[in-house]
């Protein structure tokens, strides 16, 4: 699939944009504070829903405007479709596919499939696993809807069972409607777990085989920390959350289930996070980021769209020239401020907020 054109009214520093881009590589250069990223970010809207920069939507409206506009022509194999957003400061937003409403997001998922690696992604490794957890289970989604409408069930019973465990209730009636959550905890936890091993066992393998090309050898591989380990995980889990009830009741939240698990990321046996440098962090979670796009292409037939922002800075010109040979035919979205050796691709310069092709 690939992006064709672009569309964004009142979206961060633009007022209005109309681009249209090439189903190859498209280079978009310009000084720091450009507007390079912000259109990386409104592609990425049209795939996620939201921005990959911010958790508010508010936060991508131009200052002083209430309204801010997004519409993406998309081409695929059976045919062309188009994505809409359109939020406003007091909250509301709407999503549209082909001009018929997203009425919730996991609607959304699938039509349009972008990956995206921003520096800001370095910290999935690095810092807490919510990090990671988010990581996998957005790209999950992006695969998977049901999985999407998965996590939303398992979320809003953790919300109920939280403030229950809160709530100045009699002991026995916690303990009782516990067990409703817990029920339901289990249920949607054990679909959860299952979905999130089978993706890391295929990113696991296909990272590793992109970490390889782009590091020159060194092996990355993957481990997910399952709070339960048994063959049976949904009664494994809602045993282990009636046992935990009282220490959940001291410390007012629930204390297992996939909403506290981890990923453990290794390269050639050292877990990243504790002994890599920030060039072996890079590599990693971008071989992540590109394997999604081989797991993507088996399940749909299509490639995703591939949106790098400011990764070739801190690239030295071998590791470059690999990521452009594993990109070879998926419509790519780079963005950079200084000039890329490799003369490939379309060159599109950003800046007074417009974007234009160079001849």
């Amino acid at each position: 699939m690939y992006l064709s054109s672009l569309v964004i009214k009142n979206y961060r520093s633009y007022e209005r944009l109309s681009v249209k881009f090439d189903d190859g590589i498209n280079i978009l250069q310009g000084e720091n504070a450009a507007g390079k990223t912000n259109v990386l970010e409104a592609i990425g809207f049209l795939s996620f829903g939201k921005s990959f920069r911010t958790q508010k939507d508010v936060d991508c409206i131009k200052q002083g405007e209430d309204t801010a506009y997004i519409k993406g022509t998309i081409g695929k194999k059976q045919g062309e479709l188009s994505v809409e957003s359109v939020f406003m400061r007091d909250g509301k937003k709407s999503l549209k596919v082909n001009g018929e409403p997203a009425r919730r997001m996991g609607e959304l998922f699938g039509n349009f499939i972008a990956v995206v690696f921003s520096p800001e992604d370095l910290k999935v490794l690095k810092e807490s696993p919510s990090l990671r957890r988010r990581f996998i289970d957005m790209e999950i989604s992006k695969l998977k809807p049901t999985y999407f409408f998965e996590l939303q069930e398992y979320n809003k019973a953790l919300a109920q069972k939280n403030a229950l465990l809160k709530s100045r209730m009699s002991i026995d009636e916690i303990r009782k409607l516990a067990d409703v959550y817990n029920e339901q905890l289990a249920t949607h936890g054990e679909k959860i777990i299952a979905a999130r091993k089978a993706f890391l066992k295929r990113l696991d393998k296909q990272s590793a085989k992109v970490h390889e090309h782009l590091s020159g050898g060194e092996k990355l591989s993957l481990k997910y920390r399952s709070s339960v380990s048994a063959d049976d995980v949904k009664t494994a889990l809602y045993e282990k959350l009636t046992s935990a009830l009282n220490s959940e009741i001291e410390q007012g939240f629930c204390l297992h289930g996939p909403h506290r698990e981890d990923i453990a990321v290794s390269i050639d046996g050292d877990e990243i996070k504790a002994y890599s440098s920030q060039g072996q962090i890079r590599t990693a979670m971008l071989s992540l980021k590109l394997a999604t796009l081989g797991i993507a292409k088996a399940d749909f037939d299509e490639l995703p769209v591939l949106l790098l922002d400011d990764v070739f800075s801190e690239l030295d010109h071998a590791r470059q020239r690999a990521l452009l040979e594993y990109a070879d035919g998926v419509q790519c979205f780079i963005t950079t401020a200084v000039p890329i050796k490799s003369k490939i691709g379309s060159i599109y310069t950003v800046g007074g907020g417009n974007v234009k092709k160079e001849s």
